[in-house]
């Protein structure tokens, strides 16, 4: 296992900056999930801490020793890519082994790491094969069992699961959590999926525009998103974000005045609050509900896409047209044009100021 530290990592191409400033401290054994949009800097980040390129500023620490000196087959890594990179010509045995045989181990040892590696992921049947014979799901653990044979301080995995279908990309998924249980070795995962990011990570890491938006467990980071780029960018269906402007403020909440003119609360630290201060009121889909009360607006259904016990019903909001998404139980089937009216408790909203920043939130309802 290994640590690693990041520090004051600034990287540019030209005059295209893709790092700036990242400062990040990953621990022994940890699952790290590095996430974003693409074109956010993630892969060129993965790619430094590989020394495959090297930093415009900064240090890459690991094991509390600096890495810029060192060559990647001395950091002691091992890298994934999306591509499985597999030479064509050699069965999958020797796939796994070439590495071990560029370094010149002993036939014994190789044989042993290419047999261990390949009972953990369950392809000694396949051995003797040779790449345009194996599935992609095949290929992508060839190309992990090629890795794990090298038994390296720290795995470098570059969208590895982007070429697969949907079924094995889940499949693979628990075969990612499980080797990290089983192998106990720092991983570090690159993905701009976040259904991959949420399940896979022991943290997580939301990076834009070459920098670190925010860092923390999956549920920190979806609960308690610290800007508009993180809340939108979390979660699926995306949250809700509705403009608004703040009418009154008491103790634990904020009423706001939405676009459709529909006055709502929400439960929120309120220093920061101004009457007449312009927000964005952000509210999940899955905290939506048909109902009767006052904390809500009207929508007309437009889209209702069918998922199996649940409903993703799309409408527009009264009088704006605004879409607004609300995850709803299947019992109740909504039908386009119908006209919905969908409540949230307070506590379930988010504010976030004119800058994009996050009121803290309140856990008691107002």
């Amino acid at each position: 296992m290994a640590n690693v530290a990041l520090i004051g990592l600034e990287k540019a191409f030209g005059t295209q900056t893709a790092l700036k400033g990242i400062d990040l401290a990953i621990a022994d054994g940890e699952f790290l999930v590095i996430v974003g949009p693409s074109g956010c800097g993630k892969s060129t980040l993965l790619r430094v801490i590989a020394g495959l390129e090297a930093p415009t500023e900064g240090d890459v620490l690991i094991e509390g020793q600096s890495a810029l000196s060192l060559s990647p087959a001395q950091r002691g890594v091992a890298m994934v890519f999306q591509s499985y990179a597999l030479y064509p010509h050699l069965n999958v045995r020797d796939n796994m082994a070439f590495g071990l045989r560029m370094a010149k181990r002993p036939e014994a040892e190789i044989t042993a790491a290419v047999g261990q590696a390949a009972t953990l992921l369950g392809i000694e049947d396949l051995l003797d094969r040779r790449p345009k014979e194996l599935s992609g799901g095949q290929r992508q653990r060839v190309a992990i069992g090629r890795a794990i044979v090298r038994q390296p301080r720290l795995f470098l995995l570059d969208e590895p699961l982007s070429n697969l279908d949907a079924g094995l990309r889940v499949h693979m998924r628990h075969e990612f959590a499980r080797l990290h249980r089983e192998l106990k070795t720092t991983m570090i995962y690159v993905t701009h999926d976040q259904v991959e990011a949420m399940t896979l990570a022991s943290r997580l890491v939301v990076l834009n525009g070459g920098a670190i938006e925010q860092v923390g467990t999956p549920m920190e980071v979806y609960e308690a998103p610290r800007n508009l780029f993180v809340a939108s960018f979390l979660g699926s269906p995306r949250m809700n974000l509705l403009a608004g402007e703040i009418t009154a403020i008491t103790k634990s909440a904020v009423k706001v005045r939405l676009v459709s003119g529909d006055v709502v609360s929400a439960a929120a630290e309120a220093g920061r609050a101004h009457i007449g201060d312009r927000i964005t009121l952000g509210v999940r889909p899955d905290a939506l509900a048909i109902g009767k009360g006052a904390n809500g607006f009207n929508v007309t259904a437009d889209v209702v896409e069918t998922l199996g016990g649940m409903q993703a019903v799309y409408g527009l909001m009264a009088g704006v047209g605004q879409t607004v998404c609300a995850l709803l139980p299947g019992g109740h089937p909504v039908r386009h044009d119908d006209t919905l009216r969908l409540c949230f408790a307070p506590s379930d909203a988010y504010l976030f100021d004119a800058d994009g920043q996050a009121f803290t939130r309140l856990k008691a309802r107002a």
